[in-house]
């Protein structure tokens, strides 16, 4: 995710009630795997004990057209075992989604997937991702952020990576142009985002794939590395040890989950004729294992 949507993290709803099947009861949850099968009545919420919906619209730090609702409309169950988080346009404009297990469901080590599709168009941006739980104390990007997967406008890349703070205000590589390693893949979209300054990024794309089409995406955390996987085959591995004097390694501590679809913004860009006007992420499961 970019790094200045962050400066809007919105108000937390509960969402409505599905079935969660925990392999490992327990009131933290956090050092107990579970797998969220999404099981449940067409047209029904995501499990209220596990998700939260964050809600409002004002741009999220980075333009974007979409008010984010905890209506059916843009998120709900389609009775046969999978989550839909659908933008959909109408007269009035975008709405969309974004859910997160903050307070619910966290984790400090182990291995965190999902297997989704994500939707085709220009100007849209699926994310699957990781904040640190001191986001609300600590701010961004102190409290870290493991992006697991992105895709934007169509592209045929995901990309994978990790976000986090410099110790020095004004220095680091978080800018999204004219980089290397860690940089998304945006030579045919143009300069469509500022310089994050006081942040790095470290990252990859995974490309040539079909991201409409169902893949698994998960992210392995230990206290040495961070570890990427597609379709369950590590990818990308980002090392404690690789990272600059100057970069701060904030991610020996709890993490929550978050999924949303965005519409426009400065990053990647405003949508076209040709996106659809009701566009579905659709996830079939999410699943950690310490």
């Amino acid at each position: 995710m970019i790094k200045s949507r962050r400066t809007r993290l919105g108000c937390l709803a509960l969402a409505g009630a599905t079935a969660l099947s925990l392999l490992a009861a327990g009131e933290a949850r956090g050092a107990d795997a579970f797998a969220e099968e999404f099981n449940g009545a067409a047209g029904t919420a995501p499990h209220s004990s596990t998700w939260n919906f964050e809600t409002g619209g004002g741009g999220w730090g980075n333009n974007e057209q979409q008010v984010y609702t905890s209506s059916r409309a843009n998120s709900r169950l389609d009775g046969d075992g999978h989550l839909l988080i659908q933008a959909r346009k109408d007269t009035s404009g975008w709405t969309s989604a974004r859910i997160n297990t903050f307070d619910k469901f966290t984790f400090t080590y182990g291995t965190v997937s999902a297997r989704m599709s994500m939707p085709m168009g220009k100007g849209l941006h699926t994310g699957f991702w990781l904040l640190g739980t001191d986001i609300y104390s600590a701010g961004f990007p102190e409290s870290g952020e493991v992006d697991i997967a992105e895709h934007i406008t169509g592209s045929n890349f995901v990309h994978v990576g990790i976000h986090g703070p410099t110790t020095t205000p004004g220095t680091g590589n978080g800018s999204l142009g004219g980089l290397g390693a860690g940089s998304l893949d945006l030579s045919g979209l143009g300069n469509v985002a500022p310089t994050l300054t006081g942040r790095y990024q470290r990252g990859f794309d995974v490309k040539n794939i079909d991201p409409s089409q169902f893949h698994t995406y998960g992210v392995t955390k230990t206290s040495s590395a961070i570890t990427f996987l597609f379709d369950g085959a590590p990818v990308y591995t980002i090392a404690k040890s690789s990272l600059a004097a100057t970069e701060k390694w904030v991610f020996d501590k709890p993490v929550y989950v978050l999924v949303n679809l965005a519409v426009g913004g400065d990053w990647p860009g405003a949508t076209d004729g040709a996106t659809a006007d009701a566009a579905t992420a659709v996830i079939d499961w999410v699943r950690y294992t310490p």
